[in-house]
């Protein structure tokens, strides 16, 4: 391993060493392909968690092409080890399979760059990921296509494409230039995921991996009511009353809250915010559009079922997606208009908003890929269109917000990220679509700050560069 590669994951693991305990095991997954004597990396990730709820996968071979997950005991100094020699010239000895390589490029170093230590991808989740990446070979170098999706196509287990086989085994959308071995460290203390809010009480939880000190951890909350917080503060886990309740041990905290209000938990260890989730009474609301969606859809599951469809599609999935979509924008507290489910208007707009303020927020709706059917180019031309009709009404002060929507994972269209990056489209994908039944938005949207967020969010990511993903629904 080269002194680069060495110091990034060094400074990786002493970022993350105050809560290192509760990484008694990792798990290691990955896709190679066999060129004796090595397992050829394609991509790869190693999992630091305090708990795998899963046994490891099944070990997959076609032709050449190899997957499998397998499980790294002895702490976070095995893990650094097992990275070393994986990113070393002699590889890691795979039980029974051989070595496992990540290879550079010919005459040439491995590429990594500092850890990112809040990855966007948890953010989005309200949790703490921090993740280093290693690049090594182009992938091309070792995955010919179409010749590679055609074998595993033909395998006992087949797979339609080595993008499948990639999410199968939990590495995501194949990467697209590099091969890459990723290290990825989990949030090690949680908000626990049964407390509510109820009849103006907060039952509030934390979740503690073993091995950590109670005394360093920390549950915070914030209390909103009426779109402002009435009430914030912490109390340290060692003061937290300590229960078992479903299996695991939680630290309890009852909180009065007033009726209605939307409470944020944050769960921390060693001064670090670890995991954020909301909570709120579904009895009471204070957004009367979203009281109206509740009154029409009781269980709220017909408003899930739609925004969050089975994959892959089936039926009118795709009509009844974008009419989730419109209520969303609707109960957000946008006026929304949906045109693309007419045969007659569906070449002008999916769905039209407008924010309290005036601002117009033009939506493209998908259930796949962002560039499917030309799905990104048809929202900026129709973006383009919009703005020319304003000017032409002497609105050039009218903001135009661009966005596309689609059922899909940040994993699934990772490949597509850039360019919307690049053409200044807000994307929100599967997690975003999850995120508004678990933030509190729709209890105290404010559709004119949404906008405000979300414009920031794309300046954001047009000047990183990176295609990151963009959300008006941030952690």
């Amino acid at each position: 391993m080269n002194q680069h590669v060495q110091k990034m994951t060094s400074d990786f693991f002493s970022a993350i060493r105050p809560w290192d305990s509760a990484y008694t095991v990792a798990r290691l997954t990955f896709i190679a392909v066999r060129r004796e004597p090595f397992l050829e990396v394609v991509a790869a990730r190693v999992h630091l968690s305090s708990v795998f709820r899963e046994p490891p996968k099944d070990c997959f071979e076609a032709g050449d092409v190899e997957a499998g997950q397998v499980d790294i005991t002895g702490g976070v100094e095995a893990v650094a080890d097992a990275i070393g020699q994986i990113a070393g010239p002699n590889g890691f000895e795979l039980a029974g399979k051989g070595l496992l390589l990540l290879r550079p490029e010919d005459g040439q170093n491995l590429v990594v760059g500092p850890p990112d230590l809040i990855h966007s991808e948890g953010v989005n989740q309200g949790n703490r990921l921090a993740v280093l990446t290693i690049s090594g070979i182009a992938r091309q170098m070792l995955v010919q296509q179409p010749q590679t999706d055609w074998t595993l196509k033909a395998a006992a287990r087949p797979f339609d494409s080595l993008n499948e086989l990639s999410i199968e085994y939990g590495l995501g959308a194949a990467p697209v230039s590099s091969t890459t071995l990723e290290v990825v460290a989990h949030a090690t203390a949680e908000v626990y995921l049964l407390s509510s809010v109820k009849d103006g009480k907060a039952d509030l939880g934390l979740w503690l991996a073993k091995n950590l000190d109670r005394a360093k951890a920390r549950l915070g909350y914030r209390v909103i009511d009426k779109g402002a917080v009435v009430n914030r503060g912490s109390v340290e886990g060692d003061k937290l009353d300590w229960r078992e309740r479903s299996g695991d041990i939680i630290g309890q905290l009852l909180l009065e809250v007033p009726p209605g209000a939307v409470v944020q938990c944050i769960a921390s260890y060693a001064g670090h915010a670890h995991h954020i989730r909301w909570f709120a009474d579904p009895t009471v609301h204070q957004n009367a559009r979203a009281a109206v969606l509740s009154s029409i859809d009781q269980t709220g599951k017909l408003f899930q079922s739609y925004l969050l469809p089975e994959l892959p599609p089936r039926g009118k999935a795709a009509d009844d997606f974008e009419s989730a979509v419109a209520w969303m924008l609707w109960t957000l507290g946008f006026a929304s208009v949906s045109f693309g489910m007419n045969a007659k208007t569906r070449d002008a707009f999916d769905i039209l908003a407008v924010s309290p303020r005036g601002d117009f927020v033009v939506v493209e709706c998908t259930l796949g890929l962002l560039r499917a059917e030309s799905k990104l180019s048809k929202l900026s031309a129709r973006e383009a269109s919009l703005r020319k009709m304003l000017a032409a009404s002497d609105l050039q002060h009218v903001r135009v917000l661009p966005i596309i929507v689609t059922a899909m994972t940040r994993d699934e269209v990772k490949a597509d990220l850039n360019a919307a990056a690049e053409t200044g489209v807000l994307v929100l994908t599967r997690e975003n679509l999850e995120a508004i039944f678990e933030d509190g938005r729709l209890r105290f949207a404010n559709a004119d700050q949404l906008v405000e967020e979300a414009f920031q969010r794309i300046a954001d990511s047009r000047a990183a560069g990176t295609g990151s993903l963009a959300s008006i629904f941030p952690g």
